[in-house]
């Protein structure tokens, strides 16, 4: 019983022999912001135009002139113009962004061709509103005697706060 008795007298660990104590209240903050969210727009699309992929080579569509041009044997035809495809980011008002293009695959029945997208910028701010909307370019890379078809397929773009 003695030994019960001693256990309860002992000071508590952390606390001064003496028996004084003193507490302090911390400060603590939080900041919730808009999740940014990333959609693309409709009826946009990246087209590499029309061409001949003879001896292979790439097609390229500038994300901001939307211009094609063309290495290696690819030579273009009439009837189908270029063009960048266009994304709407929104998010926290007034914060920066980055900005990455992917890469993907465009297919016509068994055939594929790879692409990778290209960001008009590489980090933009969102707007007043927490809006931006981007263009983006990319290059096709077309092997040699690359069968004739309709190709299409998709390509990764992804946003971050910075």
């Amino acid at each position: 019983m003695l030994a019960f008795a001693g256990a309860v007298a002992a000071p508590a660990p952390g606390f001064a022999a003496s028996g004084n104590s003193g507490s302090s209240g911390g400060t603590a903050t939080a900041t919730a912001i808009v999740p940014l969210n990333l959609d693309h727009k409709n009826g946009s699309e990246l087209r590499f135009s029309r061409f001949a992929g003879g001896s292979g080579g790439t097609v390229t569509v500038d994300p901001v002139t939307e211009l094609a041009t063309a290495t290696g044997g690819v030579t273009f035809v009439p009837g189908q113009p270029a063009a960048a495809d266009r994304f709407v980011a929104t998010g926290d008002p007034n914060r920066q962004i980055g900005i990455v293009g992917g890469s993907g695959t465009v297919t016509s029945g068994p055939w594929s061709m790879a692409v990778s997208a290209t960001p008009a910028q590489a980090s933009a701010n969102l707007s007043a509103a927490g809006t931006l909307t981007f263009s983006v370019g990319g290059t096709l890379t077309v092997l040699p005697n690359q069968p004739a078809g309709h190709y299409s397929g998709s390509y990764a773009v992804t946003v971050a706060y910075q």
